[in-house]
């Protein structure tokens, strides 16, 4: 059986003081033993309690770690697509630092990657108020609807073909960036699927949930995405081929 591929582990963080050590450490230990090749970063998008300096303490004395700073809050789309611009590894693992996924799932998808491009840890129980569940709901249903694409949960963790990453030009300024890529990819021949997880609720620090304001962004980019996909066909804006099912079989 062929060996796993390479993994960048990345974890966004903000005011996350009272979750991002123990979150931290037990990636460290979890992939310090496992073979893998990875290496694990972390961005810190202007925390204001204390947060940055939990990373730094950590990040300093773990080879295989390292830590991006950003001055001021800069939102989660800039921070995920820093993290992912940062990453160099073969595929790209998306987690949180509140504790709602365990690392630990990396091990369960990764021997999935012989199979597919897209691996999503879906979430059994999401855990959310009626209201978080209708917009979640909503904005999972839109690419199905608008551009015949289930994203399944595409706000989850994930396991992602780095390839993906850099092949697509997005038009998102929204977390809807993370839709949009698996619409893309899926349109352009990536195979993706979704391998559903149990996850905890968050047990400290405060969730930003869902405010009205992201919504309309995210709004805003289902018509700037629907705009930019009439426009373009499938396979606009790439740089590399998609993996195809005899390149995946020769992995095998």
């Amino acid at each position: 059986m062929p060996a796993l591929p390479s993994v960048s582990v990345c974890f966004p963080a903000y005011n996350e003081g009272p979750n991002v050590a123990a979150v931290l450490e037990s990636a460290h230990g979890l992939l310090a033993d496992s073979g893998l090749d990875y290496e694990i970063l972390v961005c810190d998008d202007g925390s204001t309690d204390g947060t940055a300096g939990i990373i730094n303490d950590i990040t300093r004395r773990r080879p295989r770690m390292r830590a991006i700073y950003h001055a001021s809050n800069q939102g989660i789309r800039a921070t995920f697509e820093h993290l992912y611009r940062e990453a160099s590894k073969e595929f790209v693992f998306l987690n949180s630092t509140d504790g709602q996924w365990e690392t630990r799932i990396l091990l369960d998808l990764l021997p999935l990657t012989r199979e597919w491009d897209v691996i999503i840890a879906t979430r059994r129980d999401k855990h959310y108020r009626f209201t978080r569940s209708v917009v979640s709901w909503g904005f999972n249903e839109i690419p199905r609807l608008l551009f015949g694409v289930r994203t399944r949960d595409a706000g989850a963790v994930k396991l992602v073909r780095r390839e993906i990453i850099e092949r697509f030009a997005l038009v998102s300024r929204s977390p809807f960036s993370e839709a949009e890529r698996l619409v893309r990819a899926a349109r352009a021949g990536y195979r993706i699927t979704d391998h559903p997880v149990e996850t905890s609720v968050r047990r400290t620090g405060r969730s930003r949930g869902v405010s009205a304001h992201l919504v309309f962004a995210a709004l805003m980019d289902v018509a700037r995405v629907w705009r930019a996909l009439r426009t373009q066909p499938a396979g606009a804006n790439v740089a590399h081929t998609p993996v195809s099912e005899s390149s995946n079989a020769d992995r095998q």
